[in-house]
Parts: C-alpha cells; structure tokens; sequence
C-alpha cells in the first residue's frame, strides 16, 4: 500500500512550510522558549548570548561615561562638571570598561560559545557553574551601577592607596566589592575552560592538534 503526499495550496510562501514542517530541526535557540529556560539555561551557546547582551549593556555605560569626558574636555574651563565629578566619572568609566566589558568580552563571550565547539566536547565540564559565573557577573554589575548612582567613587579603576583611602567617603566599597565579584565570575569561567580542555576533547585530539584558539 503506497501513500501519497497532497501537494501544499499555492498560496502557501516558504516561511509558512518552513513553520509547518514537524521535524524543523531543534538548536539552542528553539530548543526552549520563555525567559525562565534562559535564566536557568545550562547550555554554553545560550550563557555566551547572555554574556554578549550584559557586555553590551556595560559597554554602552561606558561608552556614555567615556562621552561625558570628551564632551567636558571641548574646552580648559570645566563647563559640564566640576573638577571632583570629573575624576568619578573618569574612574567608573575605567572601573566598567576594565572589569565589566574587557576582561569577560573575548573568555565569557567566544570561549563559551566556540570552545565546546572545537573540543568536540557537548558543553563545558560544569554547567551550573558556568552560569553561575554568569550571575556573579550580573551581581557584580549591579553593585557597579549602584556605586555609579550613588555618587561614584573617585580612586582610579586601579583601587590602589593613598587615593583609596583619602576618598573613602565616595563608595570605594562598593566599587571594589564589584569588581572582586566580578573577578569570581572570570575564577569560574576559567576553571571550567581548563578542565574542559584537559577532560573532555574528541579522542584523538592530543595537545599538538589543538586549535591555537584552546
């Protein structure tokens, strides 16, 4: 006994068979739907996503710190702020382009996404904790912009003495709590990259094969 497939109505477009069609192969993008599967995603390709999105966030308060910078150095005189304010704005745009866009931008966002990838591996060797690395970097991103709107801080991205502690009074705490959270989340990130690469490559692929990328 044959069966025959009934040809589609002509006024169907490509897209529509496209969304019609039962065995659409599944990937990390369809596989689940709702912003509680990405919150609690497990999968490296949708952490490195998330990444990119909370990078480009700090990347844009950066970049419209670095802009009230520039604008203030069109002229000697200070025009837009004064001299203390300055100094702030200068230091949390140094603190987040540091910490919160150069440090995670090229490990937490292409590693996660294409180290698995060129191991052979299905995922990194710990899961939870590579989003876990993702929370502490958002927690740490929060205690930054609280320190952004409660005033900022005025020590240089660096933290370091006499002027860490001469300007205590302007949220040196919190700034570098940020940062030492921050920090955590690269700790995990990295941990997980290396006992990746030492556990879970294709066999076969010895050190000498190693993409100059892992």
């Amino acid at each position: 006994m044959t069966t025959s497939t009934l040809p589609a109505p002509l006024d169907m477009t490509a897209s529509d068979l496209e969304t019609k069609t039962p065995n659409q192969p599944r990937n990390y993008l369809n596989a689940e739907h709702g912003l509680k599967s990405w919150l609690l995603t497990q999968d490296h390709k949708r952490i490195a996503i998330l990444y990119l999105i909370s990078v480009s966030f700090f990347f844009l308060v950066g970049g419209l710190l670095a802009m009230a910078i520039r604008l203030e150095l069109l002229t000697p005189q200070a025009d837009m702020m004064a001299p203390d304010t300055y100094n702030k704005v200068f230091t949390m745009h140094g603190i987040t382009m540091v910490f919160f866009v150069l440090i995670p931008a090229i490990p937490a966002v292409i590693g996660n996404f294409v180290l698995p990838l060129m191991l052979g591996a299905r995922d990194l060797a710990f899961p939870k904790i590579n989003l876990l690395s993702w929370y502490c970097y958002v927690l740490g991103g929060i205690l930054l912009l609280y320190t952004v709107i409660a005033g900022g801080v005025d020590t240089g991205w660096t933290f370091t003495t006499p002027l860490s502690t001469h300007y205590v009074n302007t949220h040196v705490i919190s700034a570098g709590l940020a940062a030492f959270v921050a920090g955590f989340s690269s700790i995990f990130t990295g941990l997980n990259f290396i006992v990746t690469v030492h556990r879970m490559r294709a066999p076969g692929l010895t050190w000498y094969r190693l993409p100059l990328f892992i």
